[in-house]
């Protein structure tokens, strides 16, 4: 009797044994292909990451080009400059408001997938969702509000200048000039130039710091991982 018993409990005990390490196995093979997926959303994440900086580079520099074509303008106002009709048109009607828009196709895909927050990376994680969800979020809303500013702009003060801009017929030129040296102009474009300056500017440069910051904390992990494999 004790026999058949301590037969039966090796034979359960093996059957437990076989099914805990099976359950092991598929544990351990689920985890691998997670984190073989993961690191190929990093490395689609930091691609993007390298291409926004670029992108974020280039418009940054654009805008810089803009706030200085503006201050151009208001040393005109301010009879610093001489008034040129043709190139005061020009200015004018090129003023644009280019704006940032981020790669976030493999941030998307990864966070949607469930892999993102399965990270055991703390200092990725972190940055790369502040990034995203703070930076790149706020930078949109400032984008939006600057195209409305651009718009407003267009509508309610650089309206009078596309005439000329066109080479239509019959242009006014005194009555655009006086236009132009008339306080409503002149506000409506410090109120365009300060907020491209103090606020969408303001936002890219933060974003472009935040930027190389995951950059560089991307190119050390995928350093770190190279060196022990």
């Amino acid at each position: 009797m004790k026999n058949i018993l301590a037969r039966g409990g090796i034979e359960f005990l093996a059957v437990f044994l076989g099914i805990a390490l099976s359950l092991w196995v598929d544990d351990y093979q689920e985890e691998k292909e997670i984190r073989v997926r993961l690191m190929d959303d990093y490395k689609k994440i930091h691609s993007e990451i390298k291409e926004d900086i670029l992108l974020i580079d280039t418009l940054i520099t654009r805008t810089n080009e803009l706030l200085d074509t503006e201050l151009y303008l208001m040393k005109v106002l301010d009879r610093k400059e001489k008034f040129d009709f043709d190139t005061v048109v020009s200015i004018i009607t090129n003023l644009v408001a280019p704006t940032f828009f981020g790669n976030i196709s493999a941030y998307s895909s990864s966070v949607t997938s469930g892999r993102f927050n399965m990270s055991t990376e703390d200092e990725i994680t972190q940055k790369v969702s502040k990034l995203y969800e703070h930076y790149y979020k706020r930078l949109v809303l400032n984008g939006d509000l600057i195209d409305q500013r651009s718009e407003a702009f267009d509508r309610e003060h650089a309206l009078e200048f596309f005439k000329p801009g066109y080479n239509a017929a019959n242009i006014d030129t005194a009555s655009i000039k006086k236009y132009f040296f008339g306080n409503r102009f002149h506000n409506g474009l410090l109120l365009y130039h300060d907020f491209r300056k103090r606020n969408y500017l303001a936002r890219l440069n933060d974003t472009k710091i935040i930027l190389s910051e995951t950059d560089s904390i991307f190119n050390l992990f995928f350093e770190k991982n190279e060196k022990n494999l």
